[in-house]
Formats: structure tokens, C-alpha cells, sequence
């Protein structure tokens, strides 16, 4: 499913006419918060969710974070829901799992990071601490009462923000933003504030600590591209934002396809696309391309790519006084 087009307009009657639905969804989540007793991990837990759904870049800001952590000498785990999976309460094995197994995240994670999937957090940062982990980095779950969090990020797009700072069904939002940010430690500030995320915080007076930083491609895999006809596709939460990443590179954009996040590519998908894209090349992201069965990527270009924080130091310091 793409977002609806009235989730980012404020004054949409389509907005306006669910709000009553939303408050009934807003309602539950608050529900479950205020009436469950969460598991308390033997280990600090670092949460990286949101207030709005998908396309928020939370998977490589966690990479990020670990990243991070490993070069001031701690040792990370990550623990992911594994969307769709077919096993669960597993530590991630690069040599059996594949994306049906664990999901697409998980296995991006685990290229890096020992990763343990389990939709139970509690259970899963028990697995975790079985197996000697000292810090845990929880990717999405910020609406998850299971487990107690030390330290909690919400990301937020810059271009997308909250959108029509309604919830759904009638906007983007898993919850209020008030309510949410009471809960938040810090946000991260995903690209260009076009929205305005820093004046709403500021017109609220919410003072967090807000974090900068953007998604940076690969240039060695964006050099395969240049000067050549390119079909991109993408299943994501905001596939625009892979094809608008590209284009902003100077990336002779022939044609675009869109996914559903999460998807799982067949046969039949991708010799649909070759069709599509006659002479021109075929690329993908990363979490699309772990989705992609390998006998079946001859011709793709996968484009890879980091997260990187305007300032780390910023980073650090505020985890180090919070861990």
C-alpha cells in the first residue's frame, strides 16, 4: 500500500471526515501504553521509531547508530520485528535466512550487526542477553509497551513531517504528536526541513534535541548509472524519495515503478520490468534488492547507501550521558 495522496494535506475533506476513526485508533494505542507492564532488559535498550508510518529511513539510522557505538568501543545487537516473517525468536544467519525467512530489514541489519528477530521485544531482548549482548538497538517498536526503553529516537522525514498531523486512517500518524514526543528522548531530523518539523517543535515547545543527518548513496553504484537510460523501482514506505534521490544525481530517469512496502519480487515481476524497460537499465535499493531471488538479478544495479549524522559527535554524547 502507497500512502494516500490527502495524508499530506491539511485541509482535506477526506482527512477531516476519518478524524473520528483516527481518535478511535489514537485511543487504542494509548490504551495499550497505559496498561501494560513492560519487560525491564538487563541492558540499556536504544529505540529508533516514529510518530508517522514508513518511509522514514529508520533501518539505516539504526546501522548508523551501530556504526557509532562500535567506534566508541561498544559492542551492539540489534532486534528487529521481522516484517512478515516466517520465523521468529531467531538470531539471523546470513548463510540460511533469506528475506521470506527473517524480512528485508533484518537481513540488511545482519550484514553488520548480529540481529535477533522477534515480534515478542520482550522475549527477543531475552534471547539477547542469553547470548551476552550489552546493548541493544530496538529498529522500530516506539508504539511498543513490551520493553522498557532507556533511550528513544524518533525519526522524522523532513520533506513528509507529520503530514496532515492527523492519525489514521484519516493521516500518516500511529499516534498524536504531543503524546508521542512526551515519550521521545530526541528527534532525528531526516534531509531538508521543507515541512517545517523544527518550527512545529518549536511552536509547541518541545524541547528536544533535534539530530540531522540524511541518506547518502553509494558513488561507486551511482557511477554504474551515469550517462545511461535508467527504469528504477521500488518497494518502500516512500519510493518517490529513491526516485527523486537519483534524479537529483543527474540520473537519466527513463521510467519508475512503485512497490508496496515490503514486497516480495517473483519471476514474473522482474521480467515485467525488463519489458518496461526495454534497453534501459534496471536498479533498485538495497532493502528491495535482498527481496530480489538471486538467480533472477542478472542485469540489476542494487544501490547501496548510509545514513550519515551531520554532526556524530553530537550523537555520541548525548547517548554516552543517557546510557
Amino acid at each position: 500500500m502507497q500512502a494516500p495522496k490527502f495524508w499530506d494535506k491539511k485541509e482535506s475533506k477526506i482527512g477531516k471526515i476519518l478524524s473520528p476513526f483516527g481518535a478511535l485508533y489514537a485511543w487504542t494505542v494509548a490504551h495499550r501504553l497505559a496498561h501494560h507492564h513492560p519487560y525491564q532488559a538487563k541492558m540499556p535498550v536504544i529505540c529508533v521509531g516514529n510518530i508517522s508510518v514508513g518511509g522514514t529511513g529508520k533501518t539505516p539510522i539504526c546501522l548508523a547508530l551501530a556504526e557509532l557505538l562500535r567506534q566508541n568501543n561498544l559492542s551492539p545487537w540489534f532486534l528487529n520485528h521481522g516484517y512478515h516473517a516466517t520465523e521468529q525468536s531467531v538470531i539471523v544467519d546470513l548463510k540460511t535466512h533469506s528475506a521470506l525467512d527473517v524480512g528485508d530489514e533484518a537481513l540488511l541489519l545482519a550484514q553488520t550487526t548480529p540481529t535477533i528477530v522477534d515480534s515478542a521485544r520482550a522475549r527477543g531482548a531475552q534471547i539477547a542477553e542469553k547470548k551476552g549482548a550489552t546493548l541493544l538497538i530496538m529498529d522500530d517498536g516506539f508504539q511498543n509497551p513490551s520493553l522498557v526503553k532507556t533511550f528513544s529516537f524518533v525519526a522524522v522525514d523532513g520533506k513528509k513531517g507529520f503530514g496532515n498531523e492527523r492519525v489514521l486512517p484519516a493521516g500518516p500518524l500511529r499516534e498524536p504528536i504531543l503524546k508521542g514526543l512526551k515519550r521521545a528522548d530526541a528527534v532525528i531530523l531526516v534531509g531538508k526541513d521543507t515541512w517545517g518539523v523544527q518550527k512545529y517543535l518549536k511552536a509547541h515547545k518541545i524541547d528536544l534535541p533535534v539530530l540531522k543527518g540524511q541518506f547518502d548513496p553509494d558513488e561507486n553504484d551511482l557511477k554504474q548509472l551515469q550517462g545511461k537510460s535508467v527504469f528504477a523501482f521500488a518497494g518502500l514506505g516512500n519510493p518517490q524519495k529513491f526516485f527523486d534521490m537519483l534524479a537529483s544525481k543527474g540520473i537519466q530517469l527513463t521510467g519508475t515503478q512503485k512497490f508496496p512496502d515490503h514486497y516480495f519480487y517473483t519471476r514474473f515481476d522482474i521480467e515485467d520490468l525488463r519489458k518496461k524497460a526495454k534497453k534501459s537499465v534496471l536498479t533498485t535499493t538495497s532493502k528491495d534488492w535482498v527481496k530480489i531471488p538471486p538467480e533472477i538479478r542478472t542485469g540489476l544495479i542494487e544501490i547501496k547507501g548510509s545514513f550519515k549524522f551531520d554532526s556524530p559527535e553530537e550523537v555520541w554524547n548525548l547517548l554516552k550521558e543517557n546510557l
